[in-house]
């Protein structure tokens, strides 16, 4: 697997906000217990990811303290 595969997909819905974030994780794949995690805690991570397949890998912080709701999909065969 290249930097440029990502390894999952994490969709997130934020508070106030009517449709999902999909981002497309490069590196280490979250687990749900990591992502759950950062949201009981409302941390601030950082993540490598891409919003869409045509850019560059780049870095996010997300607040996991406005995520209400997030489900992980793994990418590749």
């Amino acid at each position: 697997m290249t930097e440029f595969e990502p390894t999952c997909e994490l969709h997130l819905r934020l508070a106030g906000q009517p449709h999902d974030l999909t981002l497309r994780v490069h590196g280490d794949a979250p687990t749900e217990e990591d992502v759950a995690a950062w949201m009981q805690e409302g941390v601030v991570v950082r993540l490598m990811v891409t919003e869409t397949a045509s850019r560059q890998p780049h870095a996010m912080l997300v607040n996991f303290g406005k995520v209400v709701f997030a489900w992980l999909l793994p990418c590749g065969p």
